[in-house]
């Protein structure tokens, strides 16, 4: 069956994407986020003439089937850190005690998958917070949670067609909670901050003192909820940036790459780098 072609770029740049469509000699109507959908494209001259230039212009271009809809899912999961938000908690908390720099070079690493034990490069970030006031919790939560571009759409959609979110998140309850709250997902899955005298102590484990959630606690916590509630894994959509995020990327019906290191670009259906979160939607016929 011949695909057709999702051409997508960032909100208010309509006219990039409309000039982008004149230069291969195509009309299309671009909807919203900011999106145009292209058929009986051929896939392998687009490929050779067009896909560098595409990318030059920062337009994400996906191939999908025609008749994909939103109904055949019927399970959301989602990392948190760079993908529905757009920070990296820990970092930003390490850098409100003088260790940003420090935590932030452990992560690039774990993220790249040149540190192939997340949990261990978890426990080392987090030891370098040991003795900070736990206040730094709270300032991060006040000022400086803000979730991606599109967002609130694409949680609005997937709540008017009744599909449950996970929040899936190697990060921490102290933070998830507050995001689950915020925009209403199902349940959150995350790691916990150990919090003594009003002081992190620079230890941290997986929920009620289990293993840190990993790529592997990530896939089978979702895993197990699909299977309690009687979801296949192909009804299943995922997100993620990092390569704890891979398992449940390769797992998922529909996967993205959320703007992800090339190694977990791979291990997706699809990728957007520059489209909104709500671009998902513009996947659905």
């Amino acid at each position: 069956m011949n695909q057709d072609l999702v051409l997508q770029t960032k909100i208010g740049h309509e006219e990039t994407l409309q000039k982008f469509l004149h230069t291969i000699g195509r009309k299309g109507v671009i909807k919203e986020p900011c999106a145009v959908r292209l058929q009986r494209m051929n896939r392998e001259e687009f490929e050779t003439r067009w896909a560098g230039k595409c990318r030059a212009l920062q337009i994400d271009a996906n191939w999908i089937e025609p008749s994909l809809k939103l109904s055949q899912f019927k399970l959301f999961a989602t990392d948190m850190d760079s993908t529905f938000l757009n920070l990296e908690t820990l970092d930003e908390m390490a850098s409100f005690v003088g260790k940003g720099e420090d935590v932030a070079k452990i992560t690039e690493l774990a993220m790249q998958g040149k540190i192939h034990n997340y949990a261990e490069s978890l426990t080392a970030r987090v030891k370098l917070l040991a003795g900070a006031d736990a206040s730094i919790v709270d300032r991060l939560i006040d000022r400086h949670i803000r979730p991606n571009p599109g967002a609130e759409k694409l949680v609005s959609a997937l709540k008017e067609a009744g599909i449950p979110m996970l929040l899936v998140s190697g990060g921490f309850s102290c933070v998830t909670e507050v995001v689950k709250a915020r925009y209403g997902f199902t349940h959150v899955i995350s790691n916990e901050l150990e919090i003594i005298d009003g002081k992190l102590t620079g230890r941290v484990t997986g929920p009620f003192g289990t293993p840190i959630i990993d790529g592997r606690g990530k896939i089978s916590y979702v895993s197990a909820y699909a299977l309690q509630h009687g979801i296949e894994l192909s009804q299943l959509i995922t997100m993620g940036d990092g390569s704890n995020d891979i398992p449940m990327l390769e797992a998922a019906g529909l996967s993205i790459a959320w703007h992800a290191k090339p190694k977990v670009r791979p291990h997706a259906k699809q990728a957007f780098d520059f489209a909104p979160l709500s671009g998902l939607l513009a996947l659905f016929s």
